[in-house]
């Protein structure tokens, strides 16, 4: 009983970070309709590049958020505009080994670049605070507290400003968008940048508790789609919810169930995805558009 308040702040900090994680792979499979295999590597590409600052200019890797969101904008918006559009509209299948294709590029150029040794940045957000029996991690609580303002900001982007409207349009009703005037390719590529900015900002968080290699990226893609499957598609709620439902379980698992508890909630993950996925295949909350549409092979 005395691990329970432990338990419960692990399991909240630890769902903040898979929320703001798995923020950008919603968004876009919400608007686009892209499941996004690369999304892993995009958090890897993202934490290198706090690495990168932090090594050679002294960046902590909660400043390098502020550099790290627009470069990856601007790269998702091209990556966009030059490749995913190109198979947007086309089966399911053909956008899946696109991007699984481009997670393989990813993951073996920074191979290349980086070597597969690992890497941890330096942050001046260390140690932990002590309240009682309880003690909050401060590199873990600054991570969800970032997490937080991330997912504030884009909701109030998506509910208050004309483009956050278009985009909900466009995952809604592509069609009628285009009626009233909404430029749906430009949409796509605007969310596409969101997403993928949101997503590196991430990586670029968890490069100060995670050692980074190169094919870091597989095991954060499925959590994703766990937490993908909790939330709905898009419900930037949902995914504060579903994030925080799933660190709770890992949390809870990891403690009190000894000897293989780690494994174990990892393994857990996954089943609560296939339970989710028979029985609410919409997702707990409310998301932009259902998940249950018809996949086109």
């Amino acid at each position: 009983m005395d691990q329970l308040p432990q338990a419960l702040i692990n399991g909240v900090m630890l769902g903040g970070f898979y929320a703001v994680m798995m923020l950008g792979f919603s968004l876009i499979w919400g608007v686009m309709g892209v499941i996004n295999l690369a999304h892993g590597e995009i958090i890897m590409v993202g934490a290198y590049i706090a690495w990168l600052l932090n090594k050679n200019a002294g960046w902590d890797p909660f400043l390098s958020v502020l550099v790290v969101l627009p470069i990856m904008f601007i790269f998702g918006y091209a990556l966009q505009r030059i490749l995913i559009n190109r198979v947007v509209e086309r089966p399911h299948l053909i956008s899946l080994l696109v991007t699984f294709g481009l997670s393989i590029i990813i993951a073996n150029s920074a191979k290349l670049v980086f070597s597969a040794d690992p890497r941890l940045t330096d942050t001046g957000l260390s140690g932990a605070w002590a309240v009682g029996s309880v003690t909050f991690p401060v590199t873990k609580t600054a991570i969800l507290g970032v997490a937080i303002v991330i997912m504030s900001a884009l909701y109030y982007f998506l509910q208050r400003t004309r483009t956050g409207k278009a985009i909900r349009a466009a995952a809604q009703n592509k069609q009628a968008a285009r009626i009233v005037g909404v430029d749906i390719n430009k949409v796509y590529a605007f969310t596409f940048g969101i997403g993928i900015a949101v997503t590196a900002a991430a990586g670029a968080m968890i490069s100060s508790t995670q050692a980074i290699f190169p094919f870091m990226g597989p095991p954060l893609t499925l959590r994703a789609f766990a937490i993908t499957a909790l939330a709905g598609l898009g419900s930037i709620p949902g995914a504060l919810m579903g994030g925080v439902i799933l660190g709770l379980i890992e949390s809870f698992i990891g403690i009190y169930v000894s000897g293989i508890g780690t494994n174990l909630a990892i393994i857990s993950s996954f089943v609560l995805l296939v339970v989710v996925l028979i029985t609410r295949p919409q997702g707990l909350f409310r998301g932009l558009r259902p998940m249950q549409q018809p996949v086109q092979l």
